[in-house]
C-alpha cells in the first residue's frame, strides 16, 4: 500500500470519501483492498444516480450477486432512487451504504430511524469506536480511532428481518444487516472508519475485511461515486450541471465564466463614443493655383507667360512620373520619353519642337497658346 501523510485531526467537512482521494477523508485505501476480498479486479464506478446507472447497466437491472458500495458523508436521494435501489436488493443482491446521514426516503422504506443528533463527546476529546457483536470475531472485535467524533446510531429497527452488526462504545447499534426480498441491505453510520485516516492506524486494516466478510455470493461489485458529492436533497431528475458542479475545479471555472460575462455585460452597456466620421480628402490646391493663374495670364493676353508656365509644370510631371532629367530635350530624351509615356514617337517631338519654338519667340498669338495648350492635354490624357 502506498504510503500516506496528513495532519492530526479528521474534520468531518474534509472528509470526501472519493476512491481516488488519498489524504485522510479519502477513500483510496478502501477502494485498493476490495480486489484483495473479492478475488478479482477494482470494483466499476459509478458516477450516475443508481435508477439511471440501473437503466443503462444490464448488471444492475436484472443481475444477482452484485455487491454495491456507497459511502458518502450525507445520502439524499429520490423516490425513483429507493424504488430502483428496493427493487436491486429484492432480486438478491447487496446494497452496502456506509453515510452519517440517511436519507429519510430510504430509512421509511427499510422501517428504521436513527438518533436525530449526534452523541455528545462525554469525556472532552474526540474518539470513535466499532464493536463488532459478532462472537465469532473474537477477540479482536474492538477498533477505536481518536481525533475522529463519533457517529449517530439507530433508534428503530425492524428486528424481524434486522441483524446488529456493529455498535459505538455506548453499545448503540450503528452497524445493522436488514434482510429485503432476496438480498440485504447493510447500514453504516460511522462512515469514517472506512477513511484512510482510519485504517491506515494500527491494524485497523482488518476492520474492513470484516465489514466485507458479511458479503457473500458476489458476481459483480460496485462502487458509487455520485452521491458522495451532494449536500442536499435532491429534486427532480438528474441534471447534468449536477455533475460540472460536484468537481471543484469545474465549479470555480464556471463560477468565473459566469463572473466574466457580468463584467462584460457591466462595461459594455455604457454608452459607447459617436463613430467618428470620414475625414474628406483634401483637394489638390496646387493644381487649383495653377488653373487659377493661367486663367489669370490667359486674360491679360500675356500668353509668353503662360507658355512658359504650362512648360515647366510639364517638365516637372515629367521627372517626378518618368524620372527624366529636362535639362537636355534632345533626340535620345524625346525617344525615351515616348517609350516610358507610351505615347507615339510624333505626338512627343510635336510637343518638343513647339517648346524650342516658344522659348526663343517674344510673342505668342492665341492660336499658337491653343495649339501648344491642346498637345499638352492629350499627352496628359494619353500616358500611361
Amino acid at each position: 500500500m502506498q504510503s500516506l501523510s496528513w495532519d492530526k485531526d479528521l474534520q468531518l467537512e474534509k472528509q470526501t470519501f472519493s476512491n481516488k482521494d488519498k489524504d485522510p477523508g479519502g477513500c483510496y485505501v478502501m477502494f485498493e483492498s476490495l480486489p484483495s476480498f473479492y478475488d478479482g479486479g477494482h470494483p466499476s464506478v459509478v458516477s450516475k444516480p443508481f435508477a439511471l446507472s440501473a437503466k443503462k447497466d444490464a448488471t444492475l437491472r436484472s443481475g444477482e450477486g452484485v455487491i454495491y458500495y456507497l459511502v458518502a458523508k450525507r445520502l439524499f436521494t429520490t423516490v425513483e432512487d429507493v424504488d430502483s435501489m428496493m427493487e436491486f436488493v429484492n432480486r438478491g443482491n447487496q446494497l452496502f451504504i456506509a453515510s452519517i446521514d440517511l436519507d429519510s426516503v430510504l430509512l421509511s422504506r427499510l422501517y428504521t430511524k436513527m438518533a436525530d443528533r449526534y452523541p455528545s463527546n462525554i469525556f472532552g476529546r474526540l474518539r470513535t469506536e466499532e464493536h463488532f457483536v459478532n462472537p465469532a470475531l473474537a477477540p479482536d472485535t474492538v477498533y477505536a480511532r481518536d481525533s475522529i467524533p463519533e457517529g449517530r446510531y439507530f433508534t428503530r429497527l425492524d428486528t424481524a428481518r434486522t441483524t446488529i452488526l456493529g455498535t459505538d462504545r455506548w453499545n448503540r447499534p450503528n452497524f445493522v444487516r436488514i434482510e429485503v426480498g432476496k438480498g440485504q441491505v447493510f447500514l453504516l453510520l460511522q462512515p469514517s472508519m472506512l477513511t484512510n485516516y482510519f485504517l491506515m492506524y494500527k491494524k485497523n486494516l482488518n476492520s474492513l475485511e470484516k465489514v466485507a466478510a458479511y458479503t457473500y455470493g458476489y458476481s459483480a461489485v460496485y462502487w458509487d461515486e455520485f452521491y458522495k458529492y451532494h449536500e442536499y436533497p435532491q429534486k427532480g431528475e438528474f441534471s447534468q450541471w449536477s455533475v460540472l458542479m460536484r468537481y471543484p475545479a469545474l465549479r470555480w471555472a464556471l463560477w468565473l465564466l459566469v463572473l466574466l460575462m457580468l463584467l462584460y455585460a457591466l462595461f459594455e452597456s455604457k454608452r459607447r463614443q459617436r463613430i467618428i466620421p470620414d475625414k474628406e480628402v483634401l483637394t489638390n490646391n496646387s493644381l487649383e493655383f495653377v488653373e487659377a493663374l493661367g486663367q489669370l495670364y490667359y486674360q491679360q493676353h500675356n500668353n509668353v507667360n503662360l507658355v512658359r508656365k504650362i512648360t515647366l509644370q510639364w517638365q516637372e510631371f515629367i521627372r517626378t512620373k518618368y524620372y527624366l532629367n529636362t535639362n537636355s530635350m534632345d533626340d535620345e530624351f524625346i525617344r525615351r520619353l515616348s517609350h516610358k509615356a507610351g505615347v507615339p514617337l510624333a505626338e512627343v517631338e510635336g510637343i518638343i519642337d513647339s517648346i524650342h519654338f516658344i522659348l526663343l519667340a517674344d510673342k505668342v498669338s492665341d492660336a499658337t497658346l491653343k495649339d501648344f495648350y491642346s498637345k499638352i492635354q492629350a499627352f496628359y490624357l494619353n500616358t500611361k
